[in-house]
C-alpha cells in the first residue's frame, strides 16, 4: 500500500464531532450490569476505564499502533492518535466514482482497497463515500489487518491540498481484526469522525459512538455512548496534549459494567504520561477515582458505598497502575 493513498483515513477513521458536536448515531445500553466497586476490584476498574479511555481515542488510526491493536496509554500515544494527514489519493478521487483501487500491502503480502464516490474530486463534500478492505494486510510493522470499514463524509470545511480542514465522517466498522505476534484484537461497531487541522500544527481529534466491541486473547470490551476528544500542538517542544473522554464500559475482566468521565482533563508532554488529570469510575453506589500526581505517579481512591467519603487509597507508579503484576 502507498502510505499517502489512505493517509487522511487512516487518521480519521474513528472520530467524531471537533468542536463539540456529537455522535448521529443513537444509544445503546450495555450488556452487564454495573457493580460495587471496592478495595478488591477499585484498581482493575479504574485502569481498565482508563485503558477504555485512551483506545476509544485510538480509534482514530485504524490498523496502526494506536488503533484496535493495542491501548495506547502514553504521550507517543496520544500523539500518533493526532498525527497531521497526508493527501487522501487525490491522484484515485479524480475519478467519480473510484475503485476499486487495489494495492499491495507495505509488507509484502495482502491488499487493501479503496472505492466510493464523491461529488468533486477538489473537494469532500457531505454524503461523500469510502470503502475500504483489508485482506490479509501486512502493514509491514509488525500487524496484520483484515476487515471493512465504510465512511460517509457528512462534514468538511478547508482546503484537502493544503491539509488544512476539518472533517466529519460516519464510520461503520466490519469485524476489523488487527493480529500480531502474540495477540488477535478484532473491533466491530460504529462511530463518527473529526479531524480538525485548519491551525496546523494544532491537530484536534474526537471520537464518539453508541456501540463498539473489542475482542482480544485477554477478554471482551464493549463501549458504550462513548466519547473522545485530544489535542496536539506541534508549535512546541517537547508538544504538549490534551485528552478528555467517557463512556460506559462492559468488560469482561470486571464483574460488570462501570461508567467513566474525565473530571479534569488529561494532560502532558509527548512522550510521557500525563501529568494532570482525573477520572471518576462509578459503579453500583460506588466510586473509584484516578488522581494523576505527576507524571510518574497516580492515585487511586476508593469511596466503596457512596458517601463521599474515601474508604481505601492505592498510590502506585504509573507503570505500577497500567502493569500490574510486572
Amino acid at each position: 500500500m502507498k502510505k499517502h493513498s489512505l493517509g487522511l483515513l487512516a487518521v480519521a477513521v474513528l472520530a467524531s464531532a471537533c468542536g463539540g458536536g456529537s455522535s448521529g448515531f443513537g444509544g445503546a445500553e450495555p450488556v452487564s450490569d454495573s457493580f460495587g466497586i471496592d478495595s478488591g476490584n477499585g484498581v482493575a476498574a479504574t485502569r481498565h476505564s482508563y485503558e477504555a479511555a485512551i483506545a476509544s481515542g485510538g480509534f482514530a488510526e485504524f490498523g496502526g499502533p494506536a488503533g484496535v491493536s493495542s491501548a495506547p496509554v502514553d504521550g507517543y500515544a496520544v500523539a500518533r492518535q493526532a498525527l497531521t494527514p497526508e493527501d487522501l489519493a487525490l491522484d484515485v478521487i479524480s475519478l467519480i466514482p473510484f475503485g476499486p483501487v487495489v494495492e499491495p500491502c507495505l509488507g509484502g503480502t495482502g491488499t487493501v482497497s479503496l472505492s466510493g464516490d464523491i461529488a468533486s474530486p477538489d473537494t469532500l463534500t457531505a454524503g461523500d463515500f469510502f470503502h475500504v478492505e483489508y485482506e490479509v494486510c501486512d502493514d509491514g510493522q509488525g500487524e496484520v489487518i483484515d476487515g471493512i470499514i465504510d465512511l460517509t463524509v457528512t462534514d468538511f470545511s478547508g482546503d484537502l491540498f493544503l491539509g488544512t480542514y476539518l472533517v466529519a465522517m460516519d464510520a461503520v466498522v466490519d469485524t476489523l481484526t488487527v493480529s500480531t505476534a502474540t495477540d488477535e484484537l478484532t473491533a466491530d461497531g460504529d462511530a463518527s469522525i473529526a479531524l480538525d487541522t485548519s491551525l496546523l500544527p494544532f491537530v484536534a481529534t474526537s471520537v464518539s459512538g453508541s456501540r463498539m466491541t473489542q475482542s482480544s486473547n485477554a477478554g471482551t470490551e464493549i463501549l458504550t455512548n462513548f466519547q473522545s476528544e485530544q489535542t496536539l500542538d506541534g508549535n512546541q517542544e517537547p508538544a504538549p496534549y490534551t485528552m478528555g473522554a467517557s463512556g460506559v464500559l462492559d468488560s469482561s475482566l470486571l464483574p460488570g459494567s462501570v461508567t467513566y468521565r474525565t473530571e479534569t482533563e488529561f494532560s502532558g508532554f509527548v512522550p510521557g504520561y500525563p501529568d494532570e488529570g482525573t477520572l471518576l469510575v462509578q459503579g453500583d453506589s460506588s466510586t473509584a477515582r484516578l488522581v494523576v500526581v505527576d507524571e510518574n505517579n497516580v492515585r487511586v481512591d476508593i469511596d466503596s458505598n457512596g458517601d463521599g467519603t474515601v474508604d481505601h487509597t492505592f498510590d502506585l507508579t504509573w507503570d505500577e497502575f497500567l502493569n500490574p503484576g510486572t
